[in-house]
């Protein structure tokens, strides 16, 4: 534990530029920033605005097209100018960093208990067998995972899990400093008051030094003494975290403060839903079929657009009734992740899917799109069930598409950003000129000029713009329905505001239904129609935005609310007579 005042961090006009076809482009300009032990620092500002290259440059982690200039120097030792041996040693055991993508940062042939210890045998003398085997356990307890995780692959858990795994391998050899680059991203609000706690408790206890990087200034603020805004690589502002929240300064500063939805406040709800839109119901609404016309193998076959000849009151509802879907588990049994759910989402109208990580969220999205089979029960559209055959799912999937959680897995390595959204434009075969097309989708998810991504790469984007160039590809082929996966949990405010105006519009102007599946209380608040809370497989509470979130009826709504960063929400919901 280092002693109060003692310097972990300090950046000297650092900057990073990156080699490109154009010339060399500045990501940091002229960063100069301190962290002593005991203290917290937070960094915000929009995607690509510089915070994982500068966060990236503390252990040396970016890539070889990368410049660093100034100095950089982590308990008094320049890391700019250290060998590679000396780095290894430096890197988990002195300093270690949890990454942004959690779920590409996990091998995903070895087993995540396996992945923790190989820090501890690399940092640690004589680490190894029964000792190092109880610290992972007690390390994943720690992030609130049972210690027989420990045997699972990265495919096996949830995204907010594999994060949970990563901030266990930061802490695994307790380094003096940890930077957390979006560490509660992918986590439901319990989860991350648990992680922040622990982060809190870190600081407290040892004297670490937490630099923590996050798009929400909330978090930020309920974690963090000091906070500096960047923008286009400055830092154009740093202040006391409460200063900065109550009179941010900066123009971006003020964006930024206001741009996050706060529950309970009705300034932070945007524009009604049409009047239009059906009322919702206090319990899983039950789905009529009756037979009515829907997208069903005919329709495909008969070459007409997908759910073009729904009629009647199912028209156009997306349902899922009585589902239920089993895993196997390791050793012997099985876990239930969707337990006889039934749900219902219809046109015109936004729901907001809320629940912690591995409640069943992403499994029941999967069944929506036909990618998963349950054991039981079905999923209808329009009151029909959905297609068997290649052809039918195919049309299916032009009118409902999906935004997954993950954008760097979603989008092909080697295609550039042009050929990512226009791969559904040619499967579907969609008349028009494609590059006008390319150019209005990117411009619809706020990448402009467009023209400048056509080339683009994954690897050369912001995680962002990643997420941004995902939606582009769904948004193309115009859906009518949307199921989106975290679909803001990587954006900065201003562009998360464009998106959500974006989905709200569509839903308003061309009927488009969309079930939002978040971790973020304040985006149900901000966009949805109705919110559906799930726990453990089961769907607990269902209602209108008011209902669930200021007159919540079941124990794990309320916990989810209670635990809200105190910036991210109003005053506490009025008391039931």
């Amino acid at each position: 534990m280092k002693p109060p005042g003692v310097r972990l961090l300090e950046f000297r006009d650092v900057t990073v530029d990156y080699s490109t076809a154009r010339g060399w482009v500045p990501a940091v300009r002229g960063v100069s920033l301190t962290l002593d032990a005991g203290q917290t620092l937070g960094l915000c500002g929009e995607s690509g605005c510089g915070k994982s290259t500068l966060a990236m440059s503390v252990l040396r982690l970016l890539p070889r097209t990368a410049r660093i200039g100034g100095e950089i120097l982590v308990g008094g030792r320049d890391v700019t100018s250290l060998s590679w041996g000396a780095l290894r040693a430096l890197r988990w055991a002195d300093a270690s960093i949890v990454f942004q993508g959690a779920m590409h940062s996990l091998n995903p042939v070895q087993r995540v208990g396996d992945q923790i210890a190989e820090a501890l045998e690399l940092h640690r003398a004589g680490a190894s067998g029964g000792p190092v085997r109880r610290r992972v356990a007690e390390l994943l307890e720690q992030v609130e995972l049972p210690a027989r995780r420990a045997l699972a692959y990265p495919h096996e858990l949830s995204g907010g899990q594999k994060q949970r795994v990563m901030i266990a391998m930061a802490l695994a050899c307790d380094p003096d400093l940890v930077i957390a680059d979006e560490p509660t991203t992918a986590l439901d609000v319990v989860v991350q008051a648990q992680v922040l706690n622990r982060f809190g408790a870190l600081v407290r206890d040892r004297g670490i030094g937490l630099v923590m990087i996050s798009h929400d200034l909330s978090v930020l603020a309920a974690t963090c003494e000091r906070v500096a805004v960047m923008y286009d690589g400055l830092i154009v502002e740093e202040a006391p975290s409460a200063k900065l929240m109550a009179d941010p300064q900066h123009p971006h500063s003020k964006a930024l403060a206001a741009a996050f939805p706060i529950v309970g406040d009705p300034a932070s709800r945007r524009a009604p839903r049409s009047a239009t839109a059906p009322a919702a119901d206090r319990v899983p609404p039950t789905v009529q079929g009756n037979g009515h016309a829907a997208v069903a193998e005919a329709v495909a076959a008969a070459g007409a657009e997908a759910g073009a000849e729904a009629g009647g009151e199912s028209a156009g509802v997306l349902a899922a009734e009585d589902l239920k879907v089993t895993f196997p588990v390791r050793g012997g049994g099985s876990v239930r992740a969707v337990d006889g759910v039934s749900l219902s989402c219809r046109p015109n109208e936004i729901v907001a899917l809320v629940g912690q990580s591995g409640s069943g969220k992403t499994t029941l999205a999967r069944c929506l799109l036909g990618l998963q089979q349950p054991v039981s029960g079905r999923v209808t559209y329009g009151g029909q069930p959905l297609p068997t055959s290649s052809r039918g799912l195919k049309a299916y999937r032009r009118v409902v598409q999906f935004v997954l959680q993950d954008p760097t897995s979603a989008l092909n390595p080697r295609h550039t950003v042009y050929e990512s959204v226009a791969e559904g434009l040619r499967i579907h075969r969609v008349p028009g000129d494609e590059r006008e097309l390319v150019a209005q989708a990117l411009a619809k998810a706020e990448l402009r000029p467009p023209e400048k991504f056509f080339q683009a790469l994954p690897h050369e984007l912001s995680g962002g713009q990643r997420q941004r160039v995902v939606i582009a590809g769904a948004l193309a082929l115009e859906p009518t329905f949307l199921v989106a996966d975290e679909p803001v949990a990587s954006l900065d405010a201003s562009v998360r505001g464009e998106i959500l105006a974006l989905l709200m519009r569509l839903r308003d102007e061309l009927g488009l239904g969309a079930l939002v599946i978040t971790h973020d209380l304040g985006l149900a608040w901000n966009i949805a129609d109705r919110v559906v809370v799930m726990y453990r497989g089961k769907i607990v509470e269902e209602g209108s935005v008011e209902q669930v979130l200021l007159a919540p009826r079941h124990e794990y709504t309320k916990l989810l609310i209670s635990v809200l960063p105190q910036s991210a929400s109003g005053p506490p919901p009025p008391a039931r007579s």
